[in-house]
């Protein structure tokens, strides 16, 4: 091969290098002014094709470099006498640029609107389509860029599928856990912010992640709860259908002490009791005759389960109060031993 055959493909990639330089200052150059803009998307058709166009140049440099190369030309036509080669690489990089995009404008514009709204199934649906759409993307371009140079795309499908089966089995929990934040999306068990009991674990739903929640207890501590044990377990959502909640009241007399008198008490603590609610109307309840006491069950409600505890607070320290001024006893466990003398 003389020295001169190789000149001209030399010049061919020599330029498409050029060019590929050119094309990435002036991209940046325009990244910057796009930034200065009040859209969003031109930044994102922008970073979108940069680097595959970047890449494309060189890559069309080569090819054509190699076509001009004596030999080699020979070789390449032989198997690409209808450019199907040409396309597949194009193919490939139109894939490219349309997962960037599509990954690009999820982020960019599919959160915020997502935000927008009431529900937030629609946030959970964004995230899954974040996570997967470039795969699937890649996948549709592959199978066309393929069936483009003939190649029977039936075995690289089954083949898929097998490894598809391989790779299922040994991330079996990841994808319990991805189904699992599925099934919380589509059946809407709860959403950031509500107030949840699941698992023995007490607290506000802080982040819903497509493989894990996080719950935030009443300690300001941040659990982190695997979606497919979420779904497994016992779900509490105290925020549905709405934040209003019914409270009980253990109360305990001694015996002896008048059923009707307790009633009165108990009802007057609860009507003057802040944060609970006139209607429903608050509720006393014998309940039993234990060893050592007559049991009472004060149930009241409230607007927000977050004053729970203080309307307990109250009321037991009325309670305390009322009963002590009224002479009632507040029994407590104890056992009288008899002893028989002979």
């Amino acid at each position: 091969m003389e020295i001169q055959t190789l000149i001209k493909p030399l010049i061919t990639l020599g330029i498409s290098l050029i060019i590929a330089l050119a094309i990435n200052v002036v991209l940046k150059i325009l990244i910057q002014k796009a930034e200065k803009t009040n859209t969003k998307i031109d930044d994102i058709i922008l970073h979108a094709i940069g680097k595959p166009l970047y890449i494309l140049v060189i890559v069309a440099g080569i090819y054509y470099a190699i076509h001009q190369t004596p030999y080699l030309a020979d070789i390449i036509n032989s198997y690409d006498q209808d450019y199907k080669y040409r396309h597949f690489i194009l193919t490939i990089f139109v894939t490219w640029i349309v997962a960037i995009l599509a990954k690009s404008i999820i982020k960019e514009y599919g959160y915020d609107i997502a935000a927008r709204t009431e529900g937030d199934m629609d946030d959970r649906l964004v995230a899954l389509a974040d996570m997967s759409v470039t795969y699937i993307i890649w996948f549709i371009g592959i199978i066309v860029a393929l069936s483009g140079i003939g190649y029977e795309i039936t075995p690289f499908i089954t083949g898929m599928g097998i490894m598809g089966l391989a790779i299922a089995l040994a991330a079996q929990n990841l994808l319990s856990n991805v189904f699992g934040g599925v099934t919380i999306t589509i059946d809407q068990l709860y959403k950031k912010g509500d107030r949840v009991e699941m698992g023995g674990i007490y607290g506000d739903v802080y982040d819903i992640k497509p493989r894990y929640t996080r719950i935030k207890t009443l300690n300001n501590t941040i659990i982190t709860l695997p979606n497919a044990k979420v779904i497994n377990e016992q779900i509490i959502n105290y925020s549905v259908p709405d934040t209003t909640v019914r409270v009980k009241i253990p109360v305990g007399v001694a015996y002896g002490t008048d059923p009707k008198k307790v009633d009165e008490i108990l009802s007057e603590i609860a009507d003057k009791t802040p944060l609970v609610l006139k209607e429903p109307k608050a509720l006393v309840r014998f309940i039993e005759y234990a060893s050592s006491s007559q049991n009472f069950e004060l149930i009241v409600w409230v607007k927000h389960y977050d004053d729970r505890h203080p309307v307990i607070d109250h009321v037991f320290r009325e309670i305390y109060l009322r009963f002590k001024k009224e002479a009632i006893e507040i029994p407590f466990n104890q056992m009288d031993v008899h002893i028989k003398k002979d």
